[in-house]
């Protein structure tokens, strides 16, 4: 049986909350923890730095809550926390958890993360966790997001939490799968903008993408792990471009001391899967796949279509590798 304002809700209950005060921060995460607590619920929190131990100081004496590990560099790719998250909730159902209670603080330019797919995250676990009967509550600081982030806040998530301890639904949220198709590409990276590329290939076979992908990163401070997974994220790229989109394929890879890009595009409308990227697919037909892989290794991926086709851009940037989500590029 659910406790709280998801009493009676069925699967994913995910609610957004801003504040502007550590104390008004300390009122919304306090009451929501402690009161899963009570009711015999898993509750986790997953923020990182300062407000970690905030937290931690004010729920001094209050056992059960636990918190995930916050340390940098862990789980800070999309594709890589939908994986883990979902694990973990099956492991707490399969426990014998009726909710499970998570606050997560989602990274965001204010916390030195790129939003745009932050932002496609908060709108895809509205989908990935549907299964769950877990609530999840997201906590924003009003004096580190910007307005364009608030807004994409208010469009993804169903239900809002208040500092008075109202939790109501929202008339402003989209459905996943509208939100994501109205999503601009990201920003290019500066690299990108103000250097030529020392590649550009106008449809390369794959190996061609691999050959020149290995070349630009060895010539860099990337490790050979790092090296590894631009060579495999790029051959997966190109690869999808030459099989699902339309000639000609393009290539071009940049490249600065610590770290690649790298711009794949095609003359297609892109994937038609909405979630592709976040989640993966088994399907034969279908580039999910390899953009799931892409996404799982990458220190960050845009993907955008516009009247001249589709281009994913990749970067990988040394000291990002992930224990989770690292994928060897196959022998």
């Amino acid at each position: 049986m659910r406790t709280g304002a998801p009493a009676g809700h069925q699967g994913y209950f995910h609610e957004a909350a801003f504040y502007n005060t550590d104390e008004e921060f300390l009122a919304i995460a306090i009451p929501f923890l402690e009161q899963g607590v009570a009711a015999g619920e898993p509750a986790v929190v997953g923020v990182g730095g300062g407000t970690a131990e905030l937290l931690r100081a004010a729920l001094t004496g209050i056992p059960g809550v636990v918190f995930l590990d916050d340390r940098e560099g862990r789980r800070t790719r999309p594709a890589n926390t939908i994986a883990t998250n979902r694990q973990f909730l099956a492991d707490r159902l399969t426990d014998g958890a009726q909710q499970i209670r998570v606050l997560g603080e989602v990274p965001h330019p204010g916390l030195g993360a790129p939003w745009d797919w932050w932002a496609r995250y908060e709108a895809t676990i509205n989908h990935a966790f549907a299964p769950f009967p877990a609530w999840g509550l997201c906590p924003y600081d009003t004096r580190l997001i910007s307005d364009d982030v608030a807004a994409d806040v208010v469009r993804t998530h169903p239900h809002l939490a208040t500092v008075d301890g109202r939790h109501v639904p929202n008339p402003r949220y989209q459905e996943p799968a509208d939100f994501l198709a109205q999503r601009p590409a990201g920003d290019v990276d500066p690299l990108e903008a103000t250097t030529p590329p020392v590649v550009d290939l106008l449809d390369p076979t794959p190996a061609a993408a691999r050959n020149a992908a290995r070349a630009v990163g060895d010539a860099t401070v990337l490790d050979e792990i790092e090296v590894d997974d631009t060579v495999l994220a790029v051959s997966e790229a190109v690869t999808n471009a030459l099989a699902h989109g339309r000639r000609p394929v393009r290539l071009r890879l940049w490249s600065a001391p610590e770290r690649v890009v790298a711009s794949i595009s095609d003359a297609g409308p892109g994937p038609s899967d909405p979630f592709a990227g976040l989640l993966p697919t088994t399907g034969t037909t279908s580039a999910g796949l390899g953009l799931w892989m892409i996404h799982r290794v990458c220190t960050h991926v845009t993907m955008g279509t516009t009247d001249r086709g589709f281009t994913i851009r990749l970067v990988m940037r040394s000291g990002t590798t992930e224990e989770d989500g690292h994928v060897r590029q196959p022998a």
